[in-house]
């Protein structure tokens, strides 16, 4: 074999791989787009379930400060009905 076949045949391969290594490369760059895409509603999907937790807090809340309202209103008429009692 002479040098220009073997230098041929290794310029050969090395085209063969770097196209190769390009294919990877736009493989990469669609994934990355396709990531990009998943991340942005991934960050939609979370700011929609902390509204939902923050809005149920906030009901949770007004629930809790009435029945604790209503509880000590109960209380004072059981404590005024034992004096009325007595």
């Amino acid at each position: 074999m002479s040098t220009s076949n073997i230098k041929a045949r290794h310029y050969s391969a090395l085209a063969s791989r770097l196209k190769n290594l390009q294919n990877n490369l736009n493989e990469t760059e669609k994934q990355l787009d396709l990531m990009s895409d998943q991340l942005q509603s991934m960050s939609k999907l979370g700011i929609g379930c902390g509204s939902q937790f923050m809005a149920v807090s906030r009901l949770l809340d007004v629930e809790l400060m009435k029945a604790t309202q209503e509880q000590g209103q109960e209380q004072e008429q059981q404590q005024q009905q034992g004096q009325q009692q007595q």
